[in-house]
């Protein structure tokens, strides 16, 4: 074999081994170019199914605030509703009950604040004096208000026999306290036993119109 031919050969084995390592680096380019798409592709969709989960979540909790907001509500509506037919129910007790039925109840009332007045003195005779006289004005004001209620409830002709009755009462309360302060006299409780005797005549009159004359 000649030197030229020998050249010829070594030229083109040389050739045939350049292309074959320039295939096997596009090949392993290409390898690897797929399997990064295949992991940009799990990442993308891992990343998609977090977002959903995350949206999931978001939309359990907004339903979940929706829900408590709605309940609260609804209780603060229902809490309404009962305190207004308490307050019709109130009302209703009170147009059923009648004068007569509110002003005994006005005067046991009184009684109970007439105890507690004389338990807080402090046993004085001044003391006393005072306690008997706040007393006394509370039963007269009850009166007052009594006798102003039967001027729209009675005729003319009755409230004209009460009014004679209620002038012989006046003068029948002051000779029975002269003579409940008559056994102190001179004494420093006759004005004392003056003062509590008025009262309780006072308590009895008031009693005595409501239940014989009011509605």
């Amino acid at each position: 074999m000649s030197v030229k031919k020998l050249s010829a050969a070594l030229a083109l084995f040389m050739f045939l081994a350049g292309c074959n390592n320039e295939n096997s680096t596009d090949k392993s380019v290409s390898e690897n170019n797929t399997e990064t798409g295949d992991i940009t592709s799990e990442n993308k969709s891992e990343s998609s199914t977090n977002n959903q989960e995350g949206q999931n979540i978001d939309e359990n909790e907004n339903s979940s605030t929706s829900e408590t907001d709605s309940q609260k509500q609804e209780d603060t509506q229902n809490e309404s509703s009962s305190n207004t037919e308490d307050k019709e129910a109130g009302t209703e007790t009170e147009k059923n009950m009648g004068k007569k039925d509110k002003y005994i109840e006005k005067l046991n009332e009184i009684e109970k604040a007439a105890a507690e007045i004389r338990n807080t003195d402090d046993d004085s005779t001044l003391g006393m004096t005072k306690s008997e006289e706040e007393i006394l004005k509370k039963w007269d004001q009850a009166l007052n208000e009594i006798y102003q209620v039967l001027e729209k409830q009675l005729s003319k002709s009755e409230m004209e026999k009460l009014r004679a009755e209620q002038r012989k009462w006046i003068a029948y309360r002051d000779e029975t306290a002269k003579e409940a302060a008559k056994k102190y006299e001179g004494g420093t409780l006759e004005s004392l036993e003056y003062i509590a005797s008025q009262a309780g005549t006072t308590k009895d009159r008031c009693y005595e119109l409501v239940e014989g004359y009011m509605n």
